[in-house]
Parts: structure tokens; C-alpha cells; sequence
């Protein structure tokens, strides 16, 4: 699922979340919520407000990529030195971020590739 359609779910659960447990707040089946209705509705309100900021949350980590990272990046570093080579491959499928670092020194050789082929294949 692609991030503007991860936001669109998050924005209309969030909404979802408030209305049921706005709803539920309202039902109070124990009877512990004030006897007066604008009391009520205020309380259920509060819970309401509260569910759906922790949907929120929830749901703001997981459109967002797991913490606000990229959830499809690739980042290696390398070093070599006299006659090593590095090999640095993005993977089987293309990553939505490639870096790539690397450093070598002597006779070694660097071969990098972003990502989105077969194993070994050139760019």
C-alpha cells in the first residue's frame, strides 16, 4: 500500500476509533458517568479524544514507515584495502532510498548496484 493511501486509513480509522468509543462512553452500561447529560457527553467525549489519539499514534507509525524512516531503504557501507573488492547489491526488488558507501584503498576494486535485478547483473 502506498503512503498517501496509508495516511487516507489512518486519518478515517482515527475518525472511526472516536465515533465507537464516543459511542461507547455514551452506553455506559455500569452507570458510573454523571446523571447530567452535557456531563455525560463530555466524558464520553474525553474517551472518545483519548482512544482515538492512541489510534493515531498507532496508526501515524505505521504511515509514517515504521518510526518516519523509509520502510524500502537500503544503506551499506564498506572498506577495502590491497587487493579486496566490494560488492554492494540494493536487493532483489527497488528500494524507494540507495545509499551506498564505500571506500578502498591500494589495488581494490568497488563495485556498487541500487538495486531491482537479478544477483550479479549489471546496471
Amino acid at each position: 500500500m502506498s503512503r498517501p493511501w496509508r495516511w487516507v486509513v489512518v486519518v478515517g480509522g482515527t475518525g472511526l476509533v472516536f465515533l465507537i468509543a464516543f459511542r461507547l462512553g455514551l452506553w455506559d452500561p455500569f452507570g458510573w458517568l454523571p446523571e447530567k447529560e452535557s456531563d455525560r457527553v463530555s466524558a464520553a467525549a474525553g474517551f472518545g479524544g483519548a482512544m482515538a489519539a492512541v489510534a493515531a499514534l498507532v496508526g501515524g507509525w505505521w504511515a509514517g514507515g515504521n518510526g518516519g524512516g523509509d520502510a524500502n531503504s537500503v544503506r551499506q557501507n564498506a572498506r577495502a584495502s590491497g587487493t579486496s573488492q566490494i560488492t554492494q547489491d540494493g536487493g532483489l526488488t527497488t528500494p524507494g532510498r540507495v545509499d551506498q558507501q564505500a571506500r578502498a584503498d591500494g589495488d581494490a576494486r568497488v563495485q556498487q548496484r541500487g538495486g531491482g535485478g537479478e544477483p550479479g547483473e549489471q546496471p
